[in-house]
């Protein structure tokens, strides 16, 4: 019997957030879990010491499970030394990249300057600028930085953000943002100050990551206790591993419609 992942059934408003969401995809995945009717994966966290959860992976899960109003999610909790965190930096589509750069001109909380390393905007006219922080934190700074562009231009995360590489994938790109490193401990801290990481940043390769979970809503809406849904949790991923329905993969996968 394969050993199973530490899954807890979590009470929403326990479930704290390192990052923002984006609403548009929010209520498109909200509409999407209410026809199907499960939670198809749990949401990655690991435990702070106040016994919250500081989410990892999910964030727009999280507010869409809120706007429906359920009481519990289920999570899985992972050690964060067991973790590694890399950044996604985003490649804008459908507009002009100057348009950003002047709307960052414009802006209270951040100064462009000459090209000093990251957070860096880089149009397709060759223009570099580092984005630095105004009397505000770094996060602060990178949120205002992606509000210049989000809703008013298609995004693209990559890896790797230099030109070559979004030149070989992205024909008709506008601008490269690339975000600087961040480290587990301040996504934490980001979570427990509220001072959130801005959506679509933050990309966590977290090791035996549970899927399908197929968890009925009517389970997690119910009013039992948490200590009673987690029982039961408990016994149903017992009997699925007993019955050799729990399997690990060990190799990279790809998820084809997630």
């Amino acid at each position: 019997m394969p050993d199973l992942p530490d899954l807890r059934v979590a009470p929403i408003e326990r479930i704290r957030p390192h990052e923002d969401f984006d609403p548009l995809r929010v209520n498109r995945l909200r509409d999407r879990i209410d026809a199907d009717g499960i939670q198809i994966n749990p949401m990655v966290c690991t435990q702070a010491d106040d016994g919250s959860y500081v989410l990892l992976d999910g964030a727009t899960r999280r507010e869409a499970f809120n706007r429906l109003g359920m009481p519990h999610a289920i999570v899985q909790v992972v050690d964060p030394a067991s973790v590694s965190l890399g950044t996604w930096h985003h490649v804008l589509q459908d507009g002009d990249g100057t348009d950003v750069v002047s709307a960052l001109g414009e802006s209270e909380t951040v100064d462009l300057v000459e090209d000093r390393g990251t957070p860096r905007v880089v149009t397709r006219g060759g223009d570099w600028r580092t984005v630095e922080a105004v009397g505000v934190t770094l996060n602060a700074a990178l949120n205002a930085l992606v509000d210049c562009y989000h809703g008013k231009m298609t995004v693209t995360r990559v890896v790797d953000p230099s030109i070559e590489a979004v030149d070989a994938t992205h024909d008709s790109w506008a601008a490269i943002v690339e975000f600087p490193a961040l480290t587990v401990e301040s996504v934490m801290a980001a979570a427990t100050q509220a001072d959130f990481v801005p959506a679509g940043v933050t990309r966590f390769v977290v090791p035996a990551r549970a899927l399908r979970l197929n968890m009925p809503l009517d389970f997690l809406r119910s009013d039992e206790e948490t200590n009673v849904k987690q029982e039961q949790l408990d016994t149903i991923l017992a009997k699925r591993a007993q019955q050799g329905r729990v399997r690990r993969y060990d190799e990279p996968v790809i998820i084809l419609d997630d």
